[in-house]
């Protein structure tokens, strides 16, 4: 009997030390997310944010910037959440379990997260993609906050920890999303100059 009952605690920690990892996905008063400047409002779900999980080595600390929407670094979603009516929040989420599946509670990571309207898809790689670096098909919101250092994922008796906050660990403002005007072209007078520049060094190789 013993030995069932110390198989079943040993089984019991493993368990609860490989659980995946948990956060807290929800926003505070004091960390508003906007959209050109404006605290966002609307319908709910206007708006879809994604947190992106990297190795505590990632940043020295937390508010550095993180760099091009194509990172490295942060390209796998962790976890994904929704704008609600109320201006500036996002839909509560609390205990929710990354969605990676690598990272079980007591992982210490870096993160960072990103915001677009629904128009561009309902994933970071659909968002991505009609990003098309900058030039999207129609209007899109899209922006991102600075990274968060140092991050303990919780589960089990590890408390869980929110994404947002005045603790060094947690994003301490929001951030704002700013729109990417769709369908831009180069101007005719654009185009010409960018040809003249081509046929100067056509020019300029020949002499040589």
């Amino acid at each position: 009997m013993k030995k069932i009952l110390l198989t079943l605690s040993v089984v019991g920690a493993l368990s609860c030390s490989y659980a995946q990892g948990t956060f807290n996905f929800a926003n505070t008063a004091g960390t508003l997310i906007s959209a050109n400047g404006v605290t966002t409002a609307g319908v709910a779900g206007d708006y879809i944010y994604a947190v992106f999980f990297a190795p505590s080595t990632t940043a020295a600390g937390s508010g550095q910037l993180g760099g091009a929407f194509t990172n490295p670094a942060f390209q796998t979603a962790g976890g994904t959440n929704s704008s609600v009516a109320t201006a500036g929040r996002m839909a509560s989420r609390n205990g929710i379990a990354e969605t990676t599946g690598a990272l079980p509670s007591g992982s210490t990571v870096d993160f960072i997260v990103r915001g677009w309207s629904k128009n561009a898809g309902a994933t970071w790689a659909e968002a991505l993609a009609y990003y098309n670096n900058g030039a999207p098909a129609t209007d899109m919101y899209l922006g991102q906050s600075v990274i968060g250092n140092d991050l303990v994922l919780g589960g089990g008796a590890i408390p869980v920890n929110g994404l947002f906050g005045v603790n060094a660990f947690q994003l301490n403002a929001g951030f704002s999303m700013a729109l990417i005007p769709g369908g831009v072209v180069p101007e005719p007078s654009s185009m010409a100059l960018a040809g003249i520049g081509a046929a100067s060094l056509l020019l300029f190789r020949r002499r040589k």
